[in-house]
């Protein structure tokens, strides 16, 4: 928001001191965006103008042809409107594979959590000093813990998951400080977890633990997962673990 309030300040600057022209006169081709004389064209070639420099794009410090005509005041309040719209947007449009990483989180443990084509449903968070693996009782060990989250994973991709031995989904546990944590290999050695290389086809669902080895003074307070994807950078989802 800094950078777009910044840019707002430089474009109100850019090609001041055109107090003496009036105001455009509308025309039927194009049409007034606003009641004081500002054409849509005008507007939207300041909006794009803003856009390329939240981009770094390099801009011209002359106003758009389409804004010729304004008084400074009409320059001013286009400028304004279109930071506006900027803010709005939440910065520059971007695509998938620009798309930023979430500072907050936007699910709940109960929610179910989608990131694009995959769906996760954190039923419960669990600690446990060991688990059932591989048939046999594994501990955590000194200074350790196992956080267990027992989840509920609905396939809505094109595609079928293998759940425990490939990556269909990318996943971090993150504590307070910032920490973050892989889940223990093997998954499918975990009681109750599918078999490996058990597809999960497309508009199935099917229970799943992921389970983490973390100091034992850890405080988790995030899990991050995102579809894994090898032809895009996907933006991960986040789930409140608090």
């Amino acid at each position: 928001m800094a950078t777009a309030a910044l840019l707002i300040a430089s474009l109100t600057a850019c090609g001041s001191g055109n107090d003496s022209k009036p105001a455009a006169t509308p025309s039927t081709a194009e049409p007034v965006a606003t009641e004081t004389g500002i054409s849509k064209a005008c507007a939207d070639a300041v909006f794009d103008l803003m856009i390329d420099q939240v981009n770094g794009a390099d801009t011209p410090d002359f106003r758009p042809d389409a804004c010729a005509d304004l008084t400074d005041a009409q320059w001013s309040q286009a400028v304004d409107e279109a930071g506006d719209k900027v803010l709005a947007a939440g910065g520059a449009p971007s695509d998938d594979a620009d798309a930023e990483a979430p500072t907050e989180a936007q699910f709940k443990v109960g929610e179910e959590a989608r990131n694009r084509g995959t769906v996760v449903t954190i039923k419960k968070v669990r600690e446990a000093n060991s688990i059932t693996f591989d048939g046999a009782v594994k501990q955590a060990g000194a200074d350790a813990k196992y956080v267990v989250l027992e989840t509920v994973v609905r396939n809505e991709t094109k595609a079928s998951m293998d759940l425990t031995c490939s990556l269909p989904i990318v996943n971090a546990l993150i504590d307070d400080q910032d920490r973050r944590f892989d889940t223990i290999e093997d998954l499918s050695d975990v009681q109750g977890n599918p078999e490996c290389n058990a597809q999960l086809q497309p508009g199935f669902k099917d229970e799943m633990k992921f389970v983490y080895r973390v100091p034992e003074d850890a405080n988790i307070v995030l899990w991050e997962f995102e579809e894994y994807d090898l032809e895009a950078e996907v933006a991960p989802s986040l789930v409140d673990l608090t």
